[in-house]
């Protein structure tokens, strides 16, 4: 017998979307809204999640986006990443885990529109921790 192992999601970021919208067609017949789509910045927020889930977690993401969503866009508010909002990517882009975490912070504010507690729940850190790495990145100050 010849072993078959099937690689984590977070390390098939070109799978995310793809994927996504296979299971956003299946979640729009369900919820009776066969024409969801996804925003360019939720695109953004899915291919940089993490997803220590894999794909039962980004259906499960869908799912409650889909419910939350008003119309057929499902835009970055909509989507409550949980554990999956920490990109690391193990194989991603090379990158500095510094620029992954810069870009998970800058996707966590757009998502809640700049609302930083929000954005320090989304990422699962604390509220401090969120200042310390605003100010080591962007050089802002500690003010809410």
């Amino acid at each position: 017998m010849f072993p078959n192992r099937l690689p984590p999601l977070r390390e098939r970021p070109r799978d995310i979307l793809p994927l996504a919208e296979k299971l956003l067609a299946r979640v729009g017949a369900a919820v009776g809204r066969a024409h969801l789509t996804l925003s360019p910045g939720a695109r953004q927020l899915l291919v940089a999640a993490h997803w220590p889930g894999n794909v039962r977690e980004l259906a499960n993401v869908l799912e409650r986006a889909a419910i939350l969503a008003n119309g057929d866009e499902i835009r970055e508010e909509h989507l409550e990443l949980g554990d999956a909002a920490a990109p690391l990517q193990a194989g991603g882009n090379g990158g500095k885990l510094e620029d992954v975490e810069r870009t998970a912070i800058e996707l966590a504010l757009a998502a809640v529109g700049g609302n930083r507690r929000a954005a320090a729940d989304r990422l699962g850190i604390g509220l401090r921790t969120l200042y310390d790495k605003l100010k080591r990145y962007r050089g802002e100050g500690s003010e809410e």
